[in-house]
C-alpha cells in the first residue's frame, strides 16, 4: 500500500473531493501495472528486477529444448495470454485482482464433452501457486519509490485543479 503525506492550505478541497481524487490516483497506479510492469515479470528481467525464483537447472534445460526459452512464468504462453484483472480502488488505496485460466477451451468444445470427459478436463484446470501468484504480483523498491513521487505530483496538481475547487453557493436576497 502507498502512503502519502501532503497539506493543502487553501480550503478549497472538501473531504468528498479528495476522496473522488485519491480514487482516480489509484485506480491510475494499477492500470499502469498492468500496462507496463506486468509484462516484464514473463521476461528475463525478472530474474534480476523482482528476484523472480530460479528454476532447476534441469528443467531450464529441457525447457529451453522444447520451447526455445527459459523466461520466468512462461511455457507456452497460455498464462499470459489468458490473464485477466480487474482493478478495485478506494481513497485508501487500490487492489489488483488477476486471474488466469491455464487451460482454454471453446464453449463448443465444452457442450459436446460428455460429463465424464467434462470432469477429466475440469481437473486438469489447476490454480497457480501460492509463490507463482506472489513472484508476478512483486513491484520493486524502485517503482514503488517512483509511483509515491507521481502520487504526490499528480495529488498536488489535482487538488489545486478547477475540477476539484470548492463550489460555494450564495442566495441573493
Amino acid at each position: 500500500m502507498l502512503s502519502i503525506e501532503l497539506q493543502i492550505q487553501r480550503f478549497q478541497l472538501t473531504a468528498r473531493a479528495h476522496a473522488r481524487l485519491m480514487r482516480e490516483i489509484n485506480r491510475r497506479i494499477m492500470e499502469r501495472q498492468v500496462a507496463e510492469r506486468l509484462p516484464k515479470h514473463f521476461t528475463d528481467e525478472a530474474y534480476s528486477e523482482y528476484g523472480a525464483r530460479r528454476r532447476g537447472a534441469e528443467y531450464d534445460k529441457y525447457k529451453k529444448r522444447k520451447f526455445g526459452h527459459t523466461w520466468p512464468n512462461v511455457r507456452t504462453g497460455s498464462l499470459k495470454k489468458n490473464l485477466r484483472h480487474k482493478i478495485t480502488a478506494t481513497q485508501y488505496g487500490s487492489k489488483l485482482v488477476l486471474r488466469s485460466r491455464l487451460i482454454k477451451l471453446d464453449e463448443k468444445k465444452w457442450a459436446n464433452m460428455t460429463p465424464e470427459e467434462k470432469r477429466k478436463y475440469s481437473r486438469k484446470q489447476r490454480r497457480l501457486a501460492g509463490w507463482q501468484k506472489r513472484e508476478i504480483a512483486k513491484l520493486s523498491k524502485n517503482e514503488i519509490r517512483q509511483e509515491r513521487k507521481r502520487q504526490a505530483k499528480e495529488y498536488r496538481k489535482g487538488a489545486l485543479s478547477l475540477e476539484y475547487k470548492r463550489v460555494r453557493k450564495r442566495r441573493v436576497k
